[in-house]
């Protein structure tokens, strides 16, 4: 018999794969509807949002995660400014490239993708793991499942194997972080908010950062994430909001409206 913690990976790989399902089974409906080229991609991001939202009804979790905290302190807040700047660093040195149909309809699918994603990862996800794994552990299990969630790139875009897998790197070392912070002060909504835009900032990037400056913002976000764990109260599984701590028990290339 598999123990409990084996249970509860399972339960992470599920929900993934059931997004993933999700994915495959809009763009297939996506054209019977007569939606077709880049609204295919925002159709898509629709329905998993909306399979996000009624899971996360269904278990329960909105409170629990933190979508209902409007505060949950200035260390919180502050800590937020290292993936914020890392969005921002997208911006130089040339701005932004306005690629069709706008920045406006762009925004609603990458707010989505945020949306979407972080339920299912650092909603759901993290908080199964949470109660049967130590905090890296949990963290690192949420990190990894986020990252290779985005293997789906082989089956929605036309990228090469590499570009895929240093994309799954990439957010594997990017979903440590935002696991990190939100395992240590359950607060997702900023995390939303950051991560559609760092999705619009890197995917609508004029520039881009270099493979040698993203390695750097790698290794950043590792770093970040070990230290924002170290930084808790008490044992692992500690929520921190402004009363004190309470225990708990489809589109172009790289250019894409289903996310960076």
């Amino acid at each position: 018999m598999p123990g409990p913690r084996w249970i509860d990976l399972s339960y992470g790989v599920g929900v993934h794969a059931a997004r993933f399902g999700v994915i495959m089974s809009g763009l297939l409906l996506a054209p019977l509807l007569g939606i077709t080229g880049w609204y295919a991609g925002l159709f898509v991001n629709v329905l998993c949002a909306g399979f996000a939202a009624g899971l996360v009804t269904y278990l329960g979790l909105w409170k629990r995660i933190g979508l209902t905290t409007w505060w949950r302190g200035r260390t919180a807040a502050l800590l937020l400014l290292v993936p914020l700047g890392e969005a921002l660093l997208w911006l130089l040195p040339d701005g932004l490239v306005e690629e069709p149909p706008g920045y406006a309809l762009w925004a609603l699918t990458l707010l989505l993708v945020g949306f979407n994603e972080e339920l299912i990862s650092r909603g759901v996800v993290l908080e199964r793991l949470r109660g049967s794994f130590g905090a890296y552990s949990a963290v690192g299990l949420t990190a990894a499942l986020f990252g290779a969630q985005h293997l789906s790139a082989f089956a929605t875009t036309s990228r090469g194997g590499y570009d895929i897998a240093t994309n799954v790197l990439v957010s594997g070392c990017y979903g440590f972080a935002l696991a990190a912070f939100q395992f240590r002060f359950v607060w997702i909504w900023p995390l939303m908010l950051i991560h559609g835009f760092a999705d619009f900032t890197t995917i609508l990037t004029a520039g881009g950062l270099g493979d040698a400056l993203v390695g750097v913002t790698l290794v950043v976000f590792v770093g970040y994430g070990i230290l924002v764990l170290r930084g808790r109260d008490g044992p692992g599984g500690i929520r921190e909001d402004a009363a004190g701590p309470v225990p708990t028990t489809a589109g172009a290339e790289l250019r894409h409206p289903l996310g960076a």
